[in-house]
């Protein structure tokens, strides 16, 4: 099923439930205990209910990553159609995806894909862990239309570089930004740009200009 549209089958439906299980499978217990729901209440509706009472991101639901994003990620990650090694020794992908949809990590002999299949990997990525994981951590923020569009995609801009969990603790950040302090967590950005190459921990030019562009993305105004 598309991650950005909700479950109108019950095919897609369990496909959305599988995708939130640790391995990506369901039993035919957990089928069975979905039956009877899914006789009482609509395909909607369940899933609406299951995402709210577990935390999980319903599609279509929340803020979405927009063009803009899209286009400026691919400007951050490079394409590279084979499996490489990444600054800080991650086998990589595409636009600088380390894993797969089903949680698979790249491997050195995973074969080459095309930039289209790269884009596609990389927002199939986005849609099914980073832009519903920002929409978890600050789903009271969005809800009381706290945060506008361009915060939204610069954290998802670095969440997709640093990961949903550094973003979910992150002090200089989002507790920040639940505080509302704004201008504290835009300049919260510039503290990770650091990394480990060959061995040595510190910070990275790369990082250092990217997290710059994605802080004055999260202050320009709509």
């Amino acid at each position: 099923m598309s991650n950005d549209k909700s479950a109108t089958t019950k095919a897609e439906f369990y496909d959305w439930l599988r995708g939130h299980q640790e391995n990506k499978r369901l039993d035919q217990t957990q089928v069975n205990a979905m039956e009877p729901l899914l006789d009482k209440v609509s395909i909607a509706e369940l899933q609406a209910a299951l995402g709210k009472l577990n935390g999980w991101y319903v599609p279509g639901a929340g803020m979405q990553l927009s063009a803009a994003a899209v286009e400026m990620l691919k400007d951050y990650e490079e394409y590279v159609g084979h499996p490489y090694k990444d600054m800080v020794g991650k086998w990589t992908i595409g636009y600088g995806n380390t894993y797969y949809p089903d949680g698979t990590k790249v491997r050195s002999t995973d074969k080459h894909i095309t930039e289209p299949e790269a884009a596609k990997l990389k927002q199939t990525i986005i849609d099914q862990d980073f832009g519903p994981g920002v929409n978890r951590i600050f789903a009271d923020e969005i809800a009381a239309g706290k945060l506008n569009q361009n915060q939204f995609d610069a954290l998802v801009s670095l969440a997709y570089n640093v990961g949903i969990a550094t973003l979910a603790k992150s002090n200089s950040i989002t507790k920040n930004i639940k505080a509302g302090h704004y201008q504290s967590a835009a300049n919260g950005f510039l503290k990770y740009n650091n990394g480990t190459v060959n061995g040595k921990f510190g910070p990275i030019n790369g990082l250092t200009i990217r997290r710059g562009k994605e802080r004055a993305l999260f202050l320009k105004q709509v």
